[in-house]
Formats: structure tokens, sequence, C-alpha cells
């Protein structure tokens, strides 16, 4: 069974989405661009239960997981963006999270999970998956937008987004893709960036067989985009701020992964709940805002 998804999300279509109430999952058309189904995979509760207790297993005895920084996952909904270099990225990161699997979703290609009966078949018993089309157009982002926001608000889901948009084929990070803005900055819940170490090592790209390493997963503090109050500015500048910021913090957590300690960044000493980014501030590098409340991650 494959765990993760490949997903390019290119810069295209990244117009402001309207933001009105939707009912259901089925946001327009009955079908994607190019014939792609326009429902989510909503997996049943016992084959999520099902899942979580291989997953469970597996990490235990298998491939030992640590977990740092789990303590930074703020209260649902939320949104964990993470490097991407294996099929199990997904039930790394779903498993490090320590919440149940019915409440998490990953964006995967819908040529990917969606075109193959066999494919659709299986992992629709275990996993909740949300389509988004590979080539990123304004239509399918729409509808992939409005379905994330019906899971993460009125199901009080969270979602695991990869930023580099496939996996990795070295174990190296890549460059991420400037469409990750628009989940990052347009969902409006807190945004955890996270780096898996070892899962390239497990099963890397090509492979079918995993092998018995180690795997970790370090946390990074949660982001709180505001971009409301920054209207006048290029809604398209936004979002490239906000992927600019999640790349250096991703990037942060891997320096950081090989002290094998709690990583934080020196400017992180008084964060506490989330931090509230000042988007502008990032489009122009020009000062630092951040603005800190509730109790302090410890």
């Amino acid at each position: 069974m494959s765990f993760g998804a490949q997903v390019t999300l290119s810069d295209s279509g990244l117009q402001a989405m309207p933001d009105r109430e939707r009912q259901g999952y089925d946001t327009g058309d009955p079908m994607m661009d190019r014939g792609k189904p326009v429902e989510m995979f909503l997996a049943s509760t016992v084959g999520s239960a099902m899942f979580q207790a291989f997953c469970g297993a597996f990490f235990s005895h298998y491939c030992r997981l640590t977990v740092v920084g789990q303590n930074h996952l703020p209260r649902p909904p939320f949104i964990i963006c993470s490097n991407h270099t294996s099929h199990i990225d997904s039930a790394v990161l779903m498993t490090a999270s320590g919440h149940p699997f019915s409440t998490l979703a990953l964006l995967g290609a819908s040529d990917y999970f969606f075109d193959s009966w066999r494919t659709r078949f299986l992992v629709s018993r275990f996993m909740n998956v949300i389509p988004i089309d590979r080539h990123a157009r304004h239509n399918s982002l729409r509808r992939s937008l409005a379905m994330c926001k019906e899971f993460l608000h009125k199901r009080h889901g969270n979602l695991i987004l990869y930023p580099e948009g496939t996996r990795s084929p070295d174990g190296q990070m890549q460059t991420f893709k400037r469409g990750t803005g628009l989940f990052a900055v347009d969902l409006g819940v807190p945004v955890v960036p996270a780096h898996i170490e070892g899962a390239h090592t497990i099963l890397a790209k090509g492979k079918f067989m995993p092998r018995p390493e180690p795997v970790a997963v370090h946390f990074g503090e949660p982001i709180m985009f505001e971009s409301r109050q920054f209207a006048h500015l290029s809604g398209r500048g936004l979002r490239n701020a906000a992927v600019e910021l999640l790349e250096e913090r991703i990037r942060f957590l891997r320096r950081g992964a090989a002290t094998r300690g709690v990583i934080r960044s020196p400017e992180e000493f008084e964060i506490g709940e989330h931090a509230t980014i000042s988007i502008s501030a990032l489009a122009h590098r020009g000062r630092n805002t951040k603005s800190h409340g509730g109790r302090e991650s410890e």
C-alpha cells in the first residue's frame, strides 16, 4: 500500500478564492478537469482505526519512530507542512502527530489516487484524501481549497501538505512549489513546519520493500499567517512570502535534526501557542514583526 502522494503545485491559478459557505463536498461540476472526481476520500472509522493500529505496530517494532516537538502541535484545525522523500511519509506524520487518523487528511494527486479504481478502492478504506490536480489549474484549485476548508472548519480535521510537490529522488529537500502559499495563507489555520529524517532510507523513490531503519519527525513552532490586514498587497506576493518562510523553517529543522535535541530557532525564545507572522514584513524583508499570545510551549 502506498502511504504518500506526488502533488505538483504550480504558480498558475492562484487568484484569491471566494469565501462563501459550501454544502457538502460537491463544490461545482461533478467531475474535475479531465475527468478527475471531485469528492474526497473519507475512510470509515473502523478503517482508520485499523490503519492507525498497523502503523503503531510498524513504527514501534519494525521502523522505530522518534518524535521531537509534538507539543508544538496546536489545537485543531491545523496544517502540517513537511519535506517529502518516501511513500511512508504520510503514515509517519499521522503516527507522530498523536491524533486519530480519522482527523487527518492529505492532499493527494488526482491522477494517482483517483484515476485507478484499485488505488481508489484500497486507499479510501483507510485514509482521508483530498484530490488536487498536479497542474494546479484555477478551477481545480478552487474545488480543492473548498474541500480543505470543509474538512478543517466543519469537521475540525487537520491537513498534511507536501510543499515540494513530489518525493525527492535523493532524499535532499527540493525547492518548494509556490502553490503551497495558497493553502498556507487562504485556509486561515496554524501551519506547523515538520521535517522527517530517515524515511528515504526506509523506502526511497522507486523501492517497494521497506527496510527496518529508524525514522524521526521534528515539529517546529506553528505559524499563523495573517493576511486580511494587508489586503493592499498582491495576493501572490503574500503567498510567495509564506512559502519562503515555510521553506526556511523546514530547512532549519533539517539542520537541527543532527543535534537530536529540541529544535528551536534563536528568534523564537518567547513564542506561545502560535506565532502570528506579518506577511507584510515577510514580503518586504524590511522589518520583523511577530505577536505572541497564550502559554509558552516548552
